[in-house]
Formats: structure tokens, C-alpha cells, sequence
């Protein structure tokens, strides 16, 4: 066997190539030049290996950074989905342990003639009682005053359904307040109560003995405010859904209820 040594100058790559003795015999005969050209070949295909190589390399780094980089952005989208839930739920943490309109359940402040109680009912005696104060600027109006206590009724007891202070309307010389009870906005134009979704007037708030007497209570007391000694509504009429309130468990809301 012969070997045959050859380089690139340039680049320093060397060249061993096997030959049987005869071929080579025959590859001298034809002379040198026929060497030199075997040699570059040689050379070439083996620089071009490398090359070839070295590419298929880079492009699966490629391929192995790129589904790295999906894992990990994967991962992140993952963790911001958890992260804005944490969020959500303690802001509806806080917001449940945040007062709303000024309503507290011990007065605070040393002038309490701007304190207005909310009423409800004791569960076993159904006896009105205080739950809570709510402050009241004593420069509004009095439909401004009965508006404030209906929003605070609203949002703290009834779950946000509408309590809308329509009028204050003479009856036989007396002032007496209206009010109207409605449905959430998804229950708008449902007759059928069965259909009814969420918390409503109908069928929760409306509904047994001891939920139509405390639903009655919060709502005729927290109006009427019989203890208050400025000027106030003689009498206080609801409504449910613009129409005289029948229900069987909160008789007391179809009539007008007077302070006195």
C-alpha cells in the first residue's frame, strides 16, 4: 500500500490517501500532474465534509434552542395566567372588606347626627335591630338622602339589584317615598321565574318566613329611619318591577308603610 500525504496551506487540513501500489504505478506513469489533481480532489471533498458537517450541526443547535425557548415561553404564559388569578382573587378580597358608602357596623365619629342606621331582623325573634351606620352629608336633599340609603342597601345586602327611590309622592297630606325593586339586568323581560338566573327579588330575597321578614325589615326600617328627628318621608310604598309587590312571604311591601 502507498500513502499518499497532502494539505491545504491556507487552511492546514491534512490528506491521507490509501492507494494500492499498482494504481499508484499506473497514476505515476501518466505522470505527476495527475497526482496533484487526485490530491485537490481529495482535499476539496474532504474540506466541503467539514463544511457540510459543521452546518448540520449549527441547524440542529437550531432546532434544540428553538424548542427550548417554546418550553420556556410556554412556561411563562402559564405562570401569568396564575399570576393574574392570584390578582383577581385578592382584589375581591379586598373589595369585600372595603366599607361601602361610608357604611360601618360602629360609628366612628363623634357627630352622629349624620349617621343613619340600616335595619334588619334577629333570625329568631324577627325584632328589628341595628346592623350597621351609613354617613349621609347633611347638605343633600331628601330624595338624595333616601337614593344613598337605597344604593347602600343595594350593594351591601341585595347582591347589587336595583333599588330606585322613583318619587316622593303626597298621599293625604303626607309624604310618602316609592320605590322600586328590580331584577339584575341579565333578568330583564324573564316573566317566568323558573328562568330567573342568579340573585333576585323573586326567588331568593322574597322567599320563606325568615328571609321575606329580614328582606322587609332591611328594606321598610332602613326607609321609614323612625328615630330620626330632622325632616323626613312620612311613609314608604315599593314596588316590584313597577307593579304592586305580591309576594306571599313580604306581605308588608305592598302597603304603605307610615313612621307613625
Amino acid at each position: 500500500m502507498i500513502l499518499l500525504f497532502s494539505y491545504l496551506k491556507k487552511e492546514k487540513w491534512l490528506v491521507i490517501v490509501l492507494f494500492n501500489e499498482k494504481i499508484y504505478n499506473i497514476i505515476k506513469k501518466r505522470g505527476g500532474f495527475m497526482i496533484k489533481r487526485l490530491r485537490e480532489a481529495f482535499c476539496f471533498i474532504l474540506f466541503m465534509s467539514v463544511i457540510f458537517t459543521g452546518c448540520s450541526n449549527s441547524s440542529n443547535s437550531l432546532k434544540d434552542e428553538n424548542i427550548a425557548l417554546s418550553k420556556e415561553v410556554s412556561t411563562i404564559k402559564e405562570e401569568n395566567v396564575n399570576l393574574e388569578k392570584t390578582v383577581k382573587d385578592l382584589n375581591d378580597k379586598l373589595s369585600k372588606q372595603e366599607p361601602k358608602n361610608n357604611i360601618a357596623k360602629e360609628p366612628s365619629i363623634k357627630d352622629k347626627s349624620n349617621l343613619y342606621p340600616i335595619y334588619t331582623a334577629d333570625t329568631d325573634t324577627y325584632k328589628k335591630q341595628i346592623d350597621a351606620y351609613i354617613y349621609i352629608p347633611k347638605e343633600l336633599e331628601l330624595k338624595q338622602k333616601l337614593d344613598t340609603l337605597a344604593k347602600a342597601l343595594s350593594e351591601a345586602y341585595f347582591d347589587n339589584l336595583p333599588i330606585q327611590v322613583v318619587n316622593i309622592k303626597d298621599v293625604d297630606n303626607k309624604k310618602v317615598a316609592v320605590i322600586n325593586l328590580d331584577e339584575s339586568s341579565e333578568n330583564q323581560g324573564i316573566s317566568d321565574f323558573s328562568k330567573l338566573k342568579g340573585s333576585t327579588w323573586a326567588t331568593k330575597y322574597f322567599q320563606g318566613s325568615t328571609g321575606g321578614t329580614i328582606t322587609s325589615t332591611q328594606l321598610i326600617e332602613t326607609m321609614l329611619q323612625r328615630d330620626y328627628s330632622g325632616q323626613w318621608i312620612d311613609g314608604v310604598k315599593f314596588l316590584y318591577k313597577n307593579k304592586d309587590c305580591n309576594f306571599q312571604h313580604v306581605p308588608d311591601l305592598c302597603n304603605i308603610n307610615y313612621r307613625k
